[in-house]
């Protein structure tokens, strides 16, 4: 583990809970598996980052709030860490629409006042970047440690696009949950799926999500199988909820009246825990996903399905061709949805084939278990640091 000086601190700039976003879940599952790698001595703090940012609203690990679209309030942060001699790293979580200003310019402004090393990480990277893109990020790369991307080809792009050097880039995978120890037949029971054939899609509802595609895609599965059945698992994201209510769910929801499709679609408006949502997906046959964004770098969902067993099918975008081949997974390029039902009639008329599949994707994914993903930090850390650091137990690859 790292030694350190008592109270010596990691500090986290990152969306955090009670925010229901990835990137706040994300960070929460990073420190819960990081903590135990670095030891008691070394504390793990959080500065959350906040468009309208109520103090009272957050617990320890956060100990600041930053309003990051306000700029001023990110220079006194800058600030406020400087000042605090026991803050020797700061890792920050990096989306353009985290952050105020063009581009998210006002990030710049933090980091150009702050004095402390860091490392950041993209958690998406665009290929064929703007000017005004391409110097905010290359800014970045300049005045950071280390860049942390969660694919290769997030890796590739920041060199070939963004002309970032190659040895400022660090791929450390997203993690991954242990899975449900539970049968699936007595999950099925849990959940009232006991006769069900289950798909599944997890995470925050938008337009972007495209779930109207698995729901179209049950009229042509549900007449092959009747008792299939559609979980789609997840609140409003609240963005969306505060720009225009619920006005997506209920499209959705007429969508699924307008075809009749009440007994083979079923949503859940409900943000799980952790604990419940490795449950459903261990009861989930084949998992959909449906996002419309092709140059999406990197889903937490969508690993999360993988390392629960699932079989996929997927709309094809950046992470489906890099983790998915024959034997893991179905990606379709983001057709109709006749091609949706088409495979995914084929995987429930074909046990063996689907079982197969989801075994493949487990396997896959062994690398991205929570534990090695902190272990893979705590190397980073400690690189940063130059400090000591006993990895016997790092190069572990644990079977969840």
């Amino acid at each position: 583990m790292i030694t350190s000086v008592p109270r010596s601190k990691i500090l986290f700039i990152s969306t955090f809970p009670p925010v229901k976003c990835g990137i706040a879940s994300f960070t929460q599952d990073l420190i819960h598996a990081i903590e135990p790698e670095i030891g008691d001595n070394y504390l793990v703090n959080v500065c959350a980052i906040d468009k309208k940012p109520v103090a009272d609203s957050y617990k320890f690990p956060v100990t600041m709030v930053m309003n990051s679209y306000d700029l001023n309030s990110c220079i006194e942060t800058a600030n406020q860490i400087n000042k605090d001699k026991s803050i020797e790293l700061v890792c920050i979580e990096h989306e353009f629409g985290l952050y105020g200003g063009d581009m998210g310019s006002f990030l710049l402004g933090f980091l150009i006042m702050l004095e402390k090393p860091f490392v950041i990480r993209f958690h998406t990277v665009l290929p064929t970047p703007d000017t005004e893109r391409l110097k905010i990020v290359q800014t970045i790369a300049r005045l950071a440690h280390k860049i942390i991307v969660m694919t290769a080809n997030s890796a590739r792009l920041l060199k070939e696009d963004y002309f970032v050097d190659t040895e400022k880039i660090k791929i450390i995978p997203h993690g991954t949950h242990k899975n449900s120890p539970i049968k699936p037949d007595k999950l099925k029971i849990k959940y009232d799926l006991k006769n069900n054939l289950v798909l599944t899609t997890f995470g925050l509802l938008s337009p972007n999500k495209g779930i109207e595609k698995g729901i179209l895609a049950m009229k042509e599965i549900s007449a092959a199988f009747p008792e299939a059945m559609y979980i789609v698992l997840g609140l409003t994201h609240p963005n969306l909820l505060q720009e225009e209510g619920e006005k997506y769910r209920n499209y959705l929801q007429q969508l699924i009246d307008d075809n009749n499709l009440q007994k083979n679609v079923r949503l859940v408006n409900e943000y799980v825990p952790t604990k419940k949502l490795m449950e459903y997906l261990a009861l989930t046959d084949i998992y959909l996903f449906t996002s419309k964004d092709p140059h999406q770098a990197v889903s937490g969902t969508f690993l999360y399905a993988m390392s629960a067993g699932c079989a996929i099918i997927s709309n094809s975008f950046v992470l489906a061709k890099e983790m998915l081949d024959d034997k893991t997974g179905i990606i379709i390029e983001n057709g109709y949805e006749h091609e949706l039902a088409e495979n995914a009639i084929y995987l429930l008329q074909n046990e063996h084939v689907r079982k197969q599949m989801g075994l493949y994707s487990f396997l896959r994914t062994r690398d991205t278990v929570w534990e090695n993903v902190a272990a893979k930090h705590s190397i980073l850390f400690e690189k940063t640091l130059h400090k000591q650091v006993d990895n016997s137990d790092s190069n572990k690859i644990l079977i969840s």
